[in-house]
């Protein structure tokens, strides 16, 4: 069933609504049904599956968590409970044997043929998800969501286009391409984010950072940091990075169907980044002769005390602010921070002057 699904939606989402359009003509409203419904679904799995449902990076509303499950079983992509805890077997076990997506068993395993092979592993109790099956709306989903898909999934878009007198444009183009669409980019969260860019803030796995995948699966693709940091809400830390996962749930908190979003202590981050960095360049940090290799090697070392220093602050900031000692917590993660900064600027000394050692050589 999985092998004919994956095999003919391709040709009828891309072949077919060519095929149509080009015979019956093309309308703007063909193409802003494609992106609103893609939008709908590709939320719902980014925001919803993934960081609230299989991470629960922040506290979601009834409301919300409805309207992920409603739309994100258009996706065909299974189940919340089915998805979630695929997924946490994939974290507790990337780039090894029980990792169902596996990257090291190859591009195309890892992209789609993992869905054509039977997983005799699966533990079809979801014993890895207690709190899933205790969620109503998780189990009424679960129940219910093949039903969606082909009623909603298909059948909004159908009665949309037959608004606009065309109902198999609208099935063409808001069924069948948008679910082409929604399928192989979230299928590029397991190749290609874990093939294109840097492991910046966990050299161990196999997952990497890169605004290009992020572009393509609505700001999945600084996976590096999300593999390192899962229980972070955002993906793309800096406010310049395209992670607008991050920011629909922000704006769900202004207005009060979001709280609690969770995030990594600063330091922490840091301390991540710099342990990563470091075992790229520890062997030229190392075979560095002379007073220039002494000072790297003390700069470097100099740049992750600072960062104990930082993280134990930032702990005592923590402390603090759950006893309600408003000044003195905001004055200690001050401090905290100031570290982190003296930090980054050693490690920059550090990054800047091993580039110019081979030169030097």
């Amino acid at each position: 069933m999985n092998i004919a699904f994956l095999s003919l939606t391709p040709v009828v989402g891309i072949f077919g609504t060519a095929a149509w359009t080009w015979t019956h003509g093309f309308h703007l409203w063909m193409p802003i049904l494609l992106v609103v419904m893609y939008a709908l679904v590709g939320f719902s799995i980014c925001a919803g599956y993934h960081r609230f449902f299989s991470h629960k990076t922040y506290e979601a509303s009834p409301i919300v968590q409805a309207l992920f499950a409603f739309f994100g079983a258009m996706a065909a992509e299974n189940s919340i409970l089915w998805w979630s805890s695929s997924h946490r077997v994939h974290h507790k076990h990337v780039d090894k044997d029980w990792d169902p997506y596996n990257i090291k068993r190859g591009f195309w395993w890892a992209h789609m043929f993992w869905i054509f092979t039977k997983n005799t592993q699966f533990d079809d109790t979801f014993s890895n998800s207690p709190d899933l099956l205790k969620n109503p709306i998780v189990m009424w989903q679960n129940k219910w969501h093949k039903v969606i898909l082909i009623v909603a999934g298909f059948g909004i878009p159908t009665l949309i286009g037959a608004a606009f007198g065309n109902p198999i444009a609208g099935l063409l183009w808001g069924g069948f391409l948008r679910i082409v669409v929604i399928h192989h980019t979230t299928f590029f969260v397991n190749s290609l984010a874990h093939t294109l860019g840097k492991p910046l803030f966990n050299a161990e796995v196999s997952a990497r950072d890169n605004w290009l995948v992020a572009m393509l699966t609505l700001g999945e693709g600084y996976h590096s940091f999300h593999h390192r940091f899962p229980t972070d809400f955002r993906n793309g830390i800096r406010w310049y990075q395209w992670d607008p996962s991050k920011w629909l749930i922000r704006a769900f908190k202004s207005v009060g169907l979001a709280s609690d979003l969770r995030t990594a202590p600063l330091p922490q981050i840091e301390q991540a980044r710099m342990q990563a960095a470091l075992k790229t360049v520890k062997t030229q940090i190392e075979s560095t002769p002379g007073s220039m290799g002494d000072e790297i090697r003390r700069r470097a070392h100099v740049a992750m005390e600072h960062l104990e220093t930082a993280l134990k602050l930032w702990r005592q900031h923590v402390e603090e602010k759950a006893e309600g000692v408003s000044k003195s917590w905001r004055e200690t993660r001050r401090r905290s921070r100031q570290h982190v900064q003296q930090s980054r600027r050693q490690w920059k000394w550090v990054v800047r002057t091993l580039r110019r050692v081979p030169e030097a050589a």
